[in-house]
């Protein structure tokens, strides 16, 4: 499956590295590629604006916002499946 994932965090908290961890290792297991951007920097500043986001964390596939906010391990994972099942 060749998606471009994209997950746009806010700055750096305790919270937002929990959630830039369940997504790296639940796309790990599943063999997708993660980019990760943040606020903190222009990159992530331009998504933010592109995408017009009000939410962080937010996860992004192919331009369009499929997630927003903290998941679960087992959320995460059902989210990424349906998007192999839908490729």
């Amino acid at each position: 499956m060749r998606v471009n994932i994209q997950l746009i965090l806010g700055k750096q908290t305790t919270q937002s590295q929990a959630t830039q961890n369940i997504w790296q290792s639940t796309c790990d297991d599943m063999a997708l590629s993660l980019q990760v951007a943040s606020t903190e920097n222009e990159d992530g500043q331009l998504l933010v604006e592109t995408l017009a986001l009000r939410t962080l964390p937010a996860l992004v596939v192919d331009s369009r916002v499929i997630a927003v906010g903290h998941p679960d391990k087992i959320s995460a994972t059902k989210i990424l499946q349906s998007l192999k099942e839908k490729n």
